[in-house]
């Protein structure tokens, strides 16, 4: 049987058959194989999935609704509600790039008992969802989650709708939401230690080991950002908040603060100072959880007036 090589199996048969006549054709040898081997990676840098189910919600005394969505193309997204009793506003979580819903779910669910129904789901690839993650395809499901969390803000009758986006779920959450149809209908969009290009995080990687340095130009060449935020930010009307750390080792601040000049809708700017990655609500004796249920308050008075 004769089997069909890939252009990355042609790529590293030829690296190897380079004649190493001298140490420098060694290390050019070995600094393509490493290239090579690193930006097979890339796809692994932004999508860090876990199949399955990590940590039953029943362990902290809730039961979410199971809810199944179908994306454009026929792939299945798993989806839980947490019900909040007496909901005021639905929140729609678009969690970060590792593990899937079944551990993100515990940063925000202290919100359903303050009067809003959570919403999260799992990209394609993560948890029980099919599929693999790409950024056309988690594009796709992010819209498909936008309209179902839509329609059961309007089926819940609650007053507001909110759009959360922590670490890379910011960047899908920022792209999807200018081509959702009913986005003048959302009342808030949250990004939270996130980012506006995929290019600007894989060129970050290439400064973090001495030997990519000279290759630093490549990863604007190769890294895609068809399915960035970063050029349709100012396209953006919906109020929005922006909440990053200084002391952010995943996500850079700067980038945040980018983003956040970026946008020309109402906006609002929270330096987390205590804080590291997406753990804004966790640190400072609840400062930021008061602050930001006192803003839901502040955009239910608002639209309940006109």
């Amino acid at each position: 049987m004769i089997h069909k090589l890939s252009s990355q199996d042609n790529f590293l048969r030829s690296t190897l058959r380079v004649p190493i006549k001298n140490w420098l054709g060694t290390c050019q040898a070995l600094v393509k194989l490493c290239l090579l081997l690193f930006l097979c990676s890339c796809s692994h840098l932004f999508y860090q999935p876990l199949k399955g189910a990590l940590i039953a919600p029943e362990r902290f005394g809730v039961t979410p609704e199971e809810v199944w969505l179908e994306s454009k193309d026929g792939v299945k997204l798993h989806a839980w509600a947490i019900r909040a009793k007496y909901p005021k506003s639905t929140l729609l979580l678009f969690h970060g790039n590792a593990e899937n819903m079944s551990t993100h779910f515990l940063n925000m669910l202290w919100i359903a008992e303050q009067g809003v129904d959570l919403l999260i789901f799992d990209y394609r690839g993560y948890g029980m969802s099919e599929g693999v993650p790409t950024q056309a395809g988690v594009y796709l499901d992010a819209l498909t989650a936008m309209r179902w969390a839509h329609s059961d803000h309007l089926r819940r009758e609650t007053k507001n709708l909110i759009f959360y986006g922590q670490s890379l779920g910011g960047q899908v959450m920022g792209r999807a939401v200018v081509d959702f149809e009913k986005s003048r209908d959302v009342d808030l969009l949250v990004f939270d230690s996130t980012f506006q290009s995929y290019k600007d995080v894989a060129s970050r990687k290439f400064l973090t080991r001495w030997w990519l340095v000279p290759f630093y130009p490549l990863a604007r060449i190769l890294i895609s950002d068809e399915y960035a935020s970063e050029a349709v930010l100012s396209e953006i009307k919906t109020p929005t908040l922006v909440m990053h750390s200084p002391h952010d080792q995943v996500v850079d601040f700067k980038g945040g603060r980018e983003l956040y000049q970026t946008l020309s809708a109402p906006k609002w700017w929270w330096k987390i100072k205590e804080g590291q990655h997406a753990d804004a609500f966790h640190v400072s004796d609840g400062k930021y959880r008061r602050k930001f249920l006192e803003l839901i308050d502040q955009k239910i008075r608002v639209k309940s007036s006109h």
